[in-house]
């Protein structure tokens, strides 16, 4: 797999740089903005690792440039922006996960091998999955020849489950990305949402399931 890895930092360039190269990756590191973006123009990556702290430009502008030429790798955000409109920000830039420093690299390998495996259906894909497909514009789910209206919070949270591809989500991510809560509000807000979800899924050949526990995972249902 080819990386594009883009970290001003020295000592965190060399650190990433020899991690993903002992890891079987094949890294190219680049310490600014223009740089990164000129090799990622040159040869399209698997993946890009971006920190948003750069020297020359902005790294939530440079997200949204990457995404408006068509770049199509997933992109994990190394962010020391730990304020959740930050994070925010970035993943509607067009990032597809992100990590806020210092993290551990068994946690940047565990993101980013999942990102690669669900690379046919990152953040800037065309949301399908199974029978199903939203309508960003018009905040519907469709299925089966018929078109289901969703809420703000229901479109958000079946969008991160769609995103992920049959892979489960955390309760605790989905209270993060879809809500905006870094701790568990202590209520059954989350459950809500998905049992209205589960009633506007009715008929298709998808349902979202429990993970006791764990979380929640969208999985097609048995033929």
């Amino acid at each position: 797999m080819h990386l594009v890895v883009i970290e001003d930092s020295p000592g965190m360039a060399a650190a990433l740089g020899t991690g993903l190269e002992e890891e079987g990756y094949r890294p190219r590191v680049f310490a600014s903005g223009a740089e990164g973006l000129a090799a990622i123009e040159s040869h399209a990556p698997d993946a890009i690792i971006l920190d948003l702290g750069l020297p020359d430009i902005d790294g939530i502008e440079l997200l949204r440039l990457l995404r408006r030429q068509q770049c199509r790798a997933p992109i994990l955000v190394l962010t020391a922006r730990d304020a959740v409109a930050a994070r925010v920000d970035a993943l509607n830039a067009g990032a597809d996960d992100y990590l806020i420093k210092p993290f551990a690299f068994e946690e940047l390998l565990a993101r980013l091998h999942a990102l690669l495996r669900r690379a046919a259906g990152p953040r800037w894909a065309p949301l399908r999955f199974g029978d199903i497909e939203l309508h960003a514009a018009a905040g519907e789910v469709s299925f089966d020849n018929a078109a289901v209206p969703l809420s703000p919070r229901e479109y958000a949270l079946l969008e991160l489950l769609v995103r992920a591809a049959g892979d489960v989500i955390a309760r605790a991510d989905l209270l993060r990305d879809a809500f905006g809560y870094d701790f568990d509000p202590g209520t059954n807000l989350l459950d809500v949402h998905i049992s209205h979800l589960r009633k506007k899924l009715r008929g298709a050949k998808v349902a979202i399931r429990t993970i006791r526990g764990v979380g929640f995972v969208l999985q097609e249902n048995a033929s």
